[in-house]
């Protein structure tokens, strides 16, 4: 288990490749699984919509259609578990990071919306984390991180366009 963590470590740094993990059928449960966990219990914490389950199937199916969808595009489909658990992998650790630092940010009794390191922070992890997935699809695809990461930029502006119409903040 250290091993898949730290292979997802080693993706978030660029040093290896979404193609060195397993391309099981249960190993992409189990990081979707864990992805939408971990996701349920940010949106709660947060409280941010009304309805977070909804928002966070749609935001899911909606990841995992687009990487499809990119893949598609470029002719390499049958990359799409190795990609996706990629992708999402890191998303989990990448959440786990944004969970503390939002933590740490409430500790500071400050309002919401006023601006200090760990909310800084948070920022930081958005953009590793289209770093990431721009790292990720440029792989898969065999394509240069410059174009993938335009697409990824695309995604990140469509998918907050979405849950902002989809999906309005409930404060």
């Amino acid at each position: 288990m250290l091993r898949l963590i730290l292979a997802f470590v080693e993706i978030a740094f660029h040093r290896r490749s979404p193609e060195s993990l397993p391309s099981s059928r249960g190993f992409f449960v189990t990081v979707l699984v864990m992805n939408i966990v971990l996701a349920v219990a940010t949106s709660r914490y947060l409280q941010l919509v009304a309805y977070p389950e909804l928002m966070i199937a749609f935001d899911t199916i909606f990841e995992l259609a687009f990487i499809w969808g990119v893949l598609r595009m470029f002719g390499h489909e049958r990359r799409f578990r190795q990609t996706a658990v990629a992708v999402l992998g890191v998303d989990v650790l990448l959440g786990l990071l944004n969970m503390a630092l939002l933590t740490w940010h409430r500790a500071l009794n400050v309002p919401k919306d006023e601006v200090t390191i760990p909310y800084m922070l948070t920022l930081v992890v958005v953009i590793w984390s289209v770093d990431v997935s721009s790292f990720v699809l440029s792989r898969a695809i065999e394509r240069p991180y410059v174009l993938t990461a335009a697409i990824m930029l695309g995604y990140l502006l469509l998918s907050i366009s979405a849950d902002a119409t989809f999906f309005p903040s409930s404060k």
